[in-house]
C-alpha cells in the first residue's frame, strides 16, 4: 500500500463519519505502529498489524508536523465495494491482501507506540522561573534530544541514563521515568530561549546584535 497523504484522523468523529460516507460502509481499522522518532520520516516502509506492507511517502509535510496518533494513511477496499465506490476510495495503491471479515473496507491508521520517557516537573512555586525552563531546554537540546510539552506545565523527553543523570543535577526540578506517548504536535524545537517563549508567551526577549567598532 502506497500512502502519499493523510486522509483524516480516526480519533476525530467527523473524520470517521466522512470516511464511512466515502467508503459507503462501516470499516475496520488496521494499525501501523510507529515509534516517536519515525513520525517525521519522509519515506518509511512498515508492516501493519494485519500484515500489510505500507510505504509512507509524505515529503515535506511530515517533516514539518509529523504523523499523529490516529492519522489515516489510506484504505484497502474490497473488490465489490471498490466497484460501487471507485470515485470515493482513498488515493492509495493497494498491494496488500484483500480485506478480511466479510469484505469490509479497512482503514490503515497510525498508532503511536508508548516510549520510555523522562517526565520533568518544576517543583518551585508558580510562576516557574523562566531561567530554569531555559536551562532545562538548553541542557536537553545540547544532548540533541527532543523536548515535548507535557501536562500542566510539565516537559517530557525520550529517556536515556545520561539525560536522567544530567537532569538530576539541576535544582528546582523533579524527574520520573515512565511509559508515555510523545505527541509530535507537542514537540518543542529550538534553543532554551525559544522553549521559554513557547511555555511563557508573556515573557519578553530582547536580542542585541553585536556592533563592530572601527
Amino acid at each position: 500500500m502506497l500512502c502519499t497523504e493523510v486522509s483524516g484522523n480516526i480519533n476525530d468523529p467527523s473524520s470517521v463519519i466522512a470516511l464511512q460516507r466515502r467508503l459507503g460502509a462501516p470499516f475496520e481499522v488496521d494499525y501501523v505502529d510507529l515509534e516517536w522518532d519515525q513520525v517525521h520520516a519522509r519515506r518509511l516502509v512498515v508492516k501493519s498489524g494485519a500484515g500489510r506492507v505500507v510505504e509512507i511517502r509524505l515529503g515535506e509535510r511530515v517533516e514539518e508536523i509529523g504523523l499523529k496518533d490516529g492519522d489515516v494513511l489510506g484504505c484497502d477496499v474490497a473488490p465489490d465495494t471498490l466497484a460501487a465506490h471507485a470515485s470515493s476510495v482513498e488515493p492509495c495503491a493497494a498491494t496488500a491482501p484483500a480485506p478480511a471479515s466479510g469484505g469490509k473496507p479497512v482503514v490503515v491508521a497510525v498508532q503511536l507506540r508508548s516510549a520510555r520517557v523522562v517526565r520533568i516537573r518544576f517543583t518551585a512555586s508558580e510562576p516557574v522561573d523562566p531561567a530554569l525552563v531555559a536551562r532545562v531546554g538548553w541542557e536537553v537540546g545540547n544532548m540533541h534530544v527532543p523536548l515535548f510539552r507535557g501536562e500542566a506545565g510539565e516537559l517530557m523527553a525520550p529517556h536515556s541514563d545520561a539525560l536522567q543523570r544530567l537532569l538530576a543535577s539541576i535544582p528546582g526540578i523533579q524527574t520520573t521515568v515512565e511509559q508515555a506517548s510523545l505527541d509530535p504536535a507537542a514537540r518543542l524545537s529550538g534553543t532554551g530561549i525559544s522553549t521559554v517563549v513557547r511555555l511563557s508567551p508573556s515573557l519578553k526577549v530582547v536580542v542585541r546584535k553585536k556592533t563592530s567598532s572601527n
